[in-house]
């Protein structure tokens, strides 16, 4: 009975695997994130994402695939250089996606006009064949009311 028990628990423990710690994964990359945006490195934030990501901007088209999404974001730094900041608020995880709800802030100067910016976002991150995770889906909408 104990070899059993013993044969049990060892197979439980072994199908286990490594658990990966998806919120610190998502936390890591949004840091990098802020800290391309923060640089004006347009092209950084576009390789978090996958190749056919879609991002939803606020009063905006759907903006499809990296090279756009650099675009996007090029144009954005180009306007005014600011400061953004994520915060994470929940991460759930359901096979290769995970499914991340936060808080931003950004600070800009756009023609010597200070703009603060605060709001929600929700991101879908897709595990790549490589291990990485990547930006698959992006949509952030502002909390400040007109």
């Amino acid at each position: 009975m104990n070899k059993l028990n013993f044969l049990f628990i060892s197979t439980i423990i072994l199908s286990c695997g490594e658990v990966e710690d998806i919120e610190s994964i998502i936390i890591n990359n949004n840091s990098k994130w802020i800290n391309y945006y923060n640089q004006g490195d347009a092209k950084g934030i576009a390789l978090l994402h996958t190749v056919d990501a879609v991002v939803i901007p606020p009063k905006s088209d759907f903006v499809v695939g990296r090279n756009s999404i650099e675009q996007m974001y090029k144009s954005e730094i180009e306007t005014g250089m600011g400061t953004l900041d994520l915060k994470t608020k929940e991460v759930i995880r359901e096979g290769l996606y995970a499914y991340e709800t936060g808080l931003y802030q950004i600070k800009m100067s756009i023609n010597g006009e200070n703009v603060f910016d605060y709001g929600k976002y929700i991101v879908v991150w897709e595990k790549q064949k490589n291990g990485d995770w990547l930006c698959k889906k992006d949509i952030w909408n502002t909390s400040i009311i007109d």
